[in-house]
């Protein structure tokens, strides 16, 4: 931990664009230097997972997490906390608020110390510590990255092999040089705009005082920045004895017991390894195969908790949206390439050209047909009680390919279930239903490449396959975009919004068309301008969350209207920047989707700055 924390002392005299430096030639300590937010709750996990135990139950964990968190927090009520975090301090019911901020990846560092055997499950307890507050996909993402790449840095795994990990798993984009990101990189508090960049602060540097440095010159969220990269440094480099000791310096001495509770444990962990040989075997082998299958099944499914809630929505309440977005998060996962783990066993006279495990069906005593299983997750596999020999871990398309047409030497296959042995989170799919992902999935192959139009006029009358209304968090009918577009609908609308209930800032929610030509309306809030930095992390995660949620429906045209520029107050050309960048940096992300966005100004002023912004050709 004390990278992370050392990357908070450092960074926190240069937070903000104000204070940001742009250079790696600073003095590491200065009379502003002091501990933040980001060490007392990275401290606060810790005290956490020590009182509760790394085996405890998932309740038990979040519980004790809540209850440190809050505890310790509140003993230094000015340390910087967001807004939204520091209510959920106070809170004597505290919830998650679908945060995505980087709060999460700041505070997970001493997971993968406390776990340092068993690769899935340190990655479930990282994933837990988000969850508490952080419950948005991106924030759970941002924690549970930054914590695997800890704990292959611990496992001896090199620079190249924890780029392409993360790449692959997360799908960040880590192509982008510290001198191509620090000239235009500014204050963001997301996970998506900080762990990026922390962790190609933390890839470039040559030791661990060098990734401090070249963090804190990127700029933005300097504190938190560099206390992610600091985190990732120290499992690769160690860190110098006089660096730790000027952390403790600084320290208070609660958080200072904290810390040493922590070094004792760690130490106790790492000499009953050398004495147990079953204990250190375990170790060696956190990142080895499980089986003789053909990949290690632990590494190979992570980040399928949007489909596991899907699927959980699905059976509290089966209705026909419910199915609908459940299997539009399926043709999602498939198009980002996610892998599933499914049950095998070695292929009797397997030959040259076919694959060595065979893959193993079930038979429902309902019908007396066989059904693949297959699970999201190593936890969700645990749950069957079955000591599987073999596990294949395979692209979640390449199961579905396989159920539309069954193997050779194959019963036929009526279809597939999802976690069998979880009553929440199943889900029997049949060959009918896979054959139609399939289909929708090879169209959207055929679908034109991503592009962005602005037009000037009135968003109801727009014939894209959805629009955005700038909504008020209640979702009732209002003014402006919105009372338009409700006008047009027609009341339906309002009904099926009163039934949703609401809509936190910055998040976005989807309903039928009705009345417009369009079929969906998806619901956006944005911000109140305050002239904050949030407001523009807010502003841009209402239009990345529409995005999302338009591919996730497998959506390929949507059309925004001029969020928050209105009654809400966000300047025009500024609000217009936010919206362009947040757009263009989605569409970066998913290149291969295939996505028109509609920019439509309602106004020629609005129009106007769309078109001096960029151009079309």
């Amino acid at each position: 931990m004390y990278g992370a924390i050392l990357g908070d002392i450092i960074g926190s005299p240069y937070e903000f664009d104000s204070h940001n430096i742009k250079t790696k030639e600073f003095d590491l300590f200065s009379d502003r230097s002091e501990f933040t937010d980001d060490s007392i709750m990275t401290l606060a996990v810790a005290d956490a997972l020590m009182r509760a135990g790394t085996d405890a139950s998932d309740e038990a964990i979040k519980a004790a997490l809540v209850e440190s968190m809050q505890t310790i927090g509140r003993r230094y009520p000015f340390a910087g906390y967001g807004v939204k975090f520091s209510a959920w301090l106070y809170d004597d019911a505290p919830k998650p608020y679908q945060s995505y901020g980087n709060g999460s990846a700041m505070r997970v560092s001493a997971i993968p110390w406390l776990i340092q055997d068993d690769f899935g499950r340190m990655l479930h307890v990282a994933r837990l510590s988000a969850e508490v507050t952080h419950n948005h996909p991106e924030g759970v993402k941002g924690a549970v990255s930054v914590a695997a790449a800890i704990f292959l840095a611990l496992h001896g795994k090199d620079k190249d092999f924890i780029r392409k990990f993360v790449t692959d798993q997360y799908k960040y984009d880590l192509t982008r040089t510290c001198d191509q990101i620090r000239p235009t990189y500014h204050h963001v508090e997301s996970c998506q705009e900080t762990v990026p960049e922390a962790m190609t602060a933390f890839l470039e540097g040559e030791d661990f005082e060098d990734v401090i440095r070249t963090a804190v010159s990127l700029g933005g969220d300097s504190d938190t920045l560099t206390c992610i990269a600091g985190s990732m440094a120290e499992a690769l480099f160690g860190v110098p004895e006089d660096l730790k000791a000027a952390a403790r310096d600084m320290l208070t001495s609660d958080l200072l017991e904290i810390l040493d509770r922590f070094d004792k444990k760690v130490e106790e962990d790492r000499r009953a390894r050398e004495a147990d040989p079953e204990r250190k075997a375990r170790w060696e082998q956190a990142l080895q195969p499980k089986s003789q299958g053909p990949v290690p099944s632990q590494m190979k499914a992570v980040g399928n908790e949007p489909l596991e809630e899907k699927i959980r929505a699905w059976n509290r309440d089966r209705s026909q949206a419910n199915y609908a977005g459940l299997v539009g998060t399926i043709a999602a996962r498939c198009a980002e390439n996610a892998r599933v783990l499914v049950p095998a066993r070695p292929a009797p006279g397997s030959e040259e050209g076919k694959p060595r495990l065979q893959l193993q069906l079930l038979k429902s005593p309902a019908d007396d047909k066989f059904w693949q299983p297959v699970f999201t997750s190593e936890d969700q596999l645990k749950k069957t009680g079955s000591k599987q020999a073999f596990v294949a871990s395979m692209p979640l398309r390449d199961i579905l390919r396989r159920v539309a047409a069954s193997e050779k030497g194959q019963p036929a296959v009526a279809g597939l279930v999802l976690n069998p042995a979880d009553r929440q989170t199943s889900v029997p799919l049949t060959a009918e239903v896979v054959r139609g992902i399939l289909k929708a999935l090879e169209g959207a192959v055929k679908k034109p490449g991503n592009k962005i139009t602005f037009v000037k006029g009135d968003i109801t009358k727009i014939k894209a396959e959805c629009i955005v209304n700038a909504a008020n968090s209640a979702l009732t009918p209002g003014g402006g975009v919105c009372g338009a577009i409700h006008a047009a609908a027609g009341p339906e609308l309002a009904r099926e919004c009163a039934e949703i209930g609401g809509c936190n800032t910055g998040s976005a929610v989807i309903t039928g068309g009705y009345g417009l030509p369009a079929g969906h309306v998806i619901h956006a809030v944005g911000p109140v301008y305050h002239g904050t930095a949030e407001d523009s992390t807010l502003l841009a995660a209402a239009y990345t969350n529409s995005l999302d949620l338009a591919m996730e429906k497998g959506l390929h045209s949507i059309a925004f209207p001029a969020i928050s520029t209105g009654i809400y107050g966000y300047p025009k050309e500024e609000a217009a920047g936010v919206a362009l960048k947040a757009v263009t940096d989605w569409i970066r992300k998913n290149p291969a989707y295939g996505m028109t966005v509609f920019m439509v100004a309602y106004d020629q002023e609005t129009f106007d700055i769309y078109r001096k912004m960029v151009p079309e050709k």
